[in-house]
């Protein structure tokens, strides 16, 4: 019976440490550096155990912006113990499910939390095929269909302890607005093309550094030179390789030619590859090498959790 005993003891021991392995695994590290950029998703719209698409701005050490909220991305964000009562903006690239679902986990979460301030939520306008941002939130939470009404509360006066406001942005091709500005960090925004879906990408400016995001794009808007220029961070997603034979996702996505030619010609600082699906990791060695071949900076590919600190430039010192 001892012996019995002992050998029930030593198993649930192995099991135990082998599930704190596991988790402590599987947790995305806290980005604790003073400006960092945490990848939440890394990929697509498929289930190839990737979170899909999302990324959040972390300043000393606390989470104050996410771009873009797909499936998977609210979990990320708890286990890398972001707060959601810190958070100054949402912004979502554009309104495909694999970047906005968890829009409404995040919402519902937030109930839990501290949080007492307005959120403001930025997006994209709408067309005939894609509702604009404002009407995609009222249809989730509050019009006379709304998909959650029992979070309507969240878009209307005095319904919670805080609002989401909504900015829809009306931009013209070509331009860069300023769409998001505090004390801490400062959002610009460009219309980009990623077929009929109306789309957008950002550029975080903080304390000396800068990040763009590209969303999902064929990255051919006349603005995305500038807008990515001298960048330390370009984040791009590579959803194709150089010669797919699919025509839909050829206008939807830059292959990695065109991903390295802006990189190379913005002179970015460093470039990230994200949104990585079965297609695109199947070809990335030859994507890579492609890349390489035109963009002389580090290349890196995304994973779920990881942190990328930003360090200052010595020339902005």
């Amino acid at each position: 019976m001892m012996a019995w005993g002992l050998r029930r003891f030593a198993c649930a021991l192995a099991f135990t440490s082998a599930t704190l392995s596991a988790t402590a695994s599987d947790a995305p590290a806290t980005c604790d550096r003073d400006i960092a950029w945490q990848v939440l998703g890394s990929g697509g719209p498929e289930l190839n155990q990737r979170a899909q698409s999302g990324h959040v701005l972390w300043i000393d050490g606390k989470a104050r912006a996410i771009f873009d909220a797909g499936a998977g991305t609210a979990v990320a964000f708890g286990k890398a113990q972001g707060h959601f009562e810190d958070l100054d903006l949402i912004a979502l690239s554009h309104l495909h499910t694999d970047h906005t679902a968890d829009i409404p986990a995040y919402v519902k979460a937030s109930f839990f939390s501290e949080r007492r301030n307005d959120l403001p939520i930025l997006g994209p306008p709408g067309n005939d095929a894609f509702p604009s941002l404002g009407a995609w939130l009222s249809a989730l939470f509050s019009d006379d269909h709304a998909a959650y009404p029992y979070l309507a509360g969240f878009l209307q006066p005095d319904g919670a302890a805080y609002r989401l406001r909504p900015t829809t942005l009306q931009l013209s091709e070509g331009d860069i607005a300023t769409v998001f500005t505090n004390p801490a960090f400062n959002v610009r925004a460009t219309p980009v093309q990623h077929g009929p879906v109306p789309a957008l990408a950002w550029r975080v400016d903080v304390r000396g550094r800068s990040v763009v995001y590209l969303g999902d794009t064929d990255a051919q808007a006349s603005a995305l030179l500038e807008l990515a220029k001298h960048a330390d961070l370009l984040i791009a997603n590579l959803a194709i390789s150089e010669h797919g034979d699919d025509d839909v996702a050829s206008r939807l996505h830059a292959p990695p030619s065109r991903i390295a030619a802006l990189a190379q010609r913005a002179g970015v600082r460093r470039l990230l590859l994200s949104h990585l699906m079965q297609r695109s990791e199947q070809a990335l060695p030859e994507s890579l090498r492609v890349i390489r071949s035109i963009y002389r900076g580090p290349v890196e590919v995304a994973h779920d959790g990881l942190c990328l600190p930003l360090p200052l430039r010595n020339d902005a010192m």
